[in-house]
């Protein structure tokens, strides 16, 4: 019993680590994430924008959720 789930610790301890490497980081994108913040503006500023303006800021922070991370 104890052989096994000593097994079984170590096979999804494992399993984490190697899902942490699974998707490299391209360098590009590392130098992008820092340099680059989330866009988070204020009622006022977004009820002012025009439609190109919130669609250029929603898809920059779409870009840095799915490269950086970023949770809305």
């Amino acid at each position: 019993m104890g052989k096994a789930l000593m097994l079984l610790l170590g096979l999804l301890l494992g399993g984490l680590l190697l899902a942490g490497c699974a998707m490299p980081v391209s360098p590009a994108r590392q130098v992008w994430c820092d340099h680059n913040q989330p866009r988070r503006a204020s009622a006022a500023v977004v009820a002012a924008m025009t439609r190109p303006e919130l669609d250029e800021m929603n898809a920059y922070n779409g870009k840095g959720a799915r490269w950086c991370g970023w949770k809305p």
